[in-house]
């Protein structure tokens, strides 16, 4: 006697779903985005490079080399976002009108459906040459990091990375030569890392060893995220031939800072800070003169 669970004869079982290959198929999926993810998101340092010019140069009838004084300015640009939250780069390059000579810290590359990063867009701005130093690459490119903007010829520039062991963010310098006048002057630019001192002390140390190490005139310029009373700053100003613009000229007025410039080599004939809420930091500006030239 036939089963009365038994299905007719003439009725075909439908196939069974194959759940388990679903769902590793899924598990597979979601493990592939999550790594994905984590890979662009991940910040991976920078390696060194070098070159012997800026993007856009300036003409040579353009360069700024008959005036007696060159302005230099330091400017942590927040990514272009102002205290109020807005991102404005035409308000950033508001701030850099009429330098001869800007290095940048918190730069973003463009992204990968743009085409120009806020280097090349400020550098156009100003009417300036531009170089990007990306200190860290995310997200498939090099994604974050300095920048120079210059009216004078480029006659080298090195970038080097800065060593990490306990921060996540990448640093590096960006050493550049210029010809001013018929004369080299070096400029060292850098943006520390605030995260942990130990990490910021050691890089503080290699910057301003390599500082100090250039043939005269030389500059240092950048957010050192450490202010006058720390100690390896109060170190580095006591070095022989160290110079702090915006001290001389404003003495006791001078506010309590983490941007910096220094100078060897120059004379100060004016410097100051812009402040007009361009970002969370200050433009810091000097203006500068070879000592041998006549006032």
């Amino acid at each position: 006697m036939a089963s009365s669970l038994a299905p007719p004869a003439d009725v075909e079982c439908p196939p069974s779903t194959p759940r388990r290959s679903t769902k590793r198929l899924g598990w597979l999926a979601l493990a592939t985005a999550i790594a994905l993810v984590w890979a662009g998101y991940r910040r991976t340092p920078c390696g060194s490079e070098a070159g012997t010019a800026f993007q856009d140069a300036p003409s040579p009838e353009t360069r700024n080399v008959e005036q007696p004084t060159f302005r230099v300015a330091t400017f942590n640009i927040h990514g272009g976002q102002g205290r109020d939250g807005r991102l404005d780069l035409g308000r950033t390059a508001g701030c850099l009108v009429g330098f001869d000579f800007v290095g940048l810290n918190e730069v973003y590359a463009g992204h990968l459906w743009e085409e120009a990063g806020q280097a090349e867009i400020l550098g156009r701005r100003t009417q300036l040459a531009w170089l990007f130093a990306p200190a860290e690459h995310r997200w498939g490119h090099d994604h974050f990091g300095n920048a120079a903007l210059t009216s004078l010829a480029v006659r080298s520039w090195q970038r080097i990375p800065l060593p990490r062991q306990y921060g996540h963010s990448c640093r590096n310098l960006l050493l550049v030569s210029l010809d001013y006048r018929g004369r080299t002057v070096r400029a060292v630019i850098t943006h520390l890392d605030r995260s942990d001192d130990r990490d910021r002390s050691l890089q503080l140390q290699l910057a301003a060893e390599l500082f100090l190490s250039l043939a005269e005139p030389a500059m240092l310029l950048g957010d050192m995220n450490t202010t006058a009373d720390e100690p390896p700053i109060k170190q580095l100003l006591a070095s022989p031939g160290v110079g702090d613009p915006v001290a001389e000229i404003l003495g006791e007025k001078t506010p309590r800072r983490i941007d910096w410039i220094l100078t060897r080599g120059l004379e100060t004939i004016d410097a100051g800070l812009i402040d007009a809420g361009a970002s969370d930091h200050p433009c810091v500006w000097a203006e500068l003169r070879l000592p041998d030239e006549a006032p």
